[in-house]
């Protein structure tokens, strides 16, 4: 799969000599009110698109084809809608119809297994994956353990995890191992770029959790995250845990770019920014999002697709959507829309036609039988 390996470098390639850690400052958080819990999400960067994709159950999939190596295959048990910048297939963060969500954030200290008799998936379909398999936190540690992320995977991720009932995990594979942290040995449901263990350790620093540094207001990297976005965490809890939904897009707020964007001193690229952010509800099935171009709030509902895969998969650019409920914006997936999708995100990225092509071509490997 030499073709993955030329695919996997392009996040180094399209002029991103900047500050590592700002360049992937994304982060995620959970709050919980009543029986009502959400999973909300910041994507940083400077490429404001994005795919949101509904995804039926009972599609047949397959991973990627790795020369000696066993292939995950499967049949979606549980309908999805994920986000991603690589066309169909592929996510950084969803949720599923059993109210499970996962996201991913960068972390470059993440060192993936080395190589063993279970099947092989590259980092690109983890998520998907597991959206697909998956009732709930439990089931995902489970499932984590029985496959293998690709070793050679150049996209460096730990993942964090909630369901419906409340129970989160996060997952990190240090020196090849994976390393989770669950309910009960996760004080704040918060993570961003570093380790949970080492972004702990910054937190103890500050005011009000053990050190005497006062919390800051603006955000530079995962030590800010972590004071800034625990201290919204305690307000809301303080608070009885009221508009769930609405403290989630706070929280996200003050701990993004866009409220205090990259002092001038740092070096970023042009539109550098909390792109979007995401908050869902995964008791009532709900996905709200806002962008940086525009902060009005969106809604997708689950209840208004037909979870049936003969009707194929429904897909939504980002940056078509205004504010209200955009479920009617869906459209159906087409081969040329997806290869459209693909050839507009990875356009400068030096990438050669064939991995184009490879990427933009995965959908129509799926099969609904």
């Amino acid at each position: 799969m030499q073709v993955l390996f030329f695919f996997l470098s392009f996040l180094t390639i399209p002029g991103l000599s900047i500050n590592p850690q700002l360049l992937q400052n994304c982060s995620s958080i959970s709050l919980s009110s009543g029986d009502t819990v959400v999973f909300g999400r910041n994507h940083d960067g400077n490429i404001s698109n994005t795919l949101i994709v509904y995804n039926p159950a009972g599609i047949y999939k397959e991973g990627f084809e790795y020369p000696g190596e066993a292939v995950p295959k499967w049949k979606s048990k549980y309908a999805s809608i994920t986000f991603g910048g690589l066309g169909a297939g592929f996510a950084i963060l969803g949720m599923n119809e059993a109210g499970l969500a996962i996201g991913h954030m960068g972390f470059s200290e993440a060192k993936y297994p080395p190589k063993d008799d279970r099947p092989v998936i590259d980092q690109i379909q983890f998520i998907a994956y597991l959206l697909d398999n998956c009732e709930n936190t439990e089931e995902v540690i489970t499932g984590a353990e029985k496959i293998r992320i690709d070793d050679e995977s150049i996209t460096r991720e730990h993942y964090f995890v909630c369901d419906k009932k409340g129970e989160k995990a996060i997952l990190e594979f240090i020196e090849g191992k994976l390393v989770v942290y669950t309910t009960a040995n996760m004080p704040y449901p918060l993570i961003s770029n570093d380790s949970y263990e080492k972004s702990l350790k910054y937190l103890e620093a500050y005011s009000g959790f053990g050190g005497e540094k006062p919390v800051p207001e603006k955000v530079f990297g995962v030590e800010e995250i972590m004071a800034i976005g625990c201290r919204g965490i305690q307000k809301f809890n303080s608070e009885k845990g009221s508009g769930v939904i609405e403290s989630a897009f706070s929280i996200l707020h003050d701990i993004g770019f866009n409220k205090y964007p990259p002092p001038d001193s740092i070096e970023v690229p042009e539109n550098y920014g909390t792109q979007f952010t995401v908050v869902f509800d995964l008791k009532n099935l709900k996905v709200y999002f806002k962008t940086k171009s525009d902060f009005s709030v969106r809604e997708i509902d689950f209840a208004y697709f037909n979870n049936d895969c003969k009707e194929g998969l429904k897909v939504l650019e980002i940056e078509e959507t205004t504010g209200g409920k955009v479920n009617s914006r869906f459209r159906a997936y087409t081969k040329s829309g997806n290869h459209s999708f693909v050839r507009r995100m990875l356009n400068g990225s030096g990438l050669p036609e064939e991995v184009i092509t490879f990427l933009a071509d995965y959908p129509e490997t799926f099969k609904c039988d």
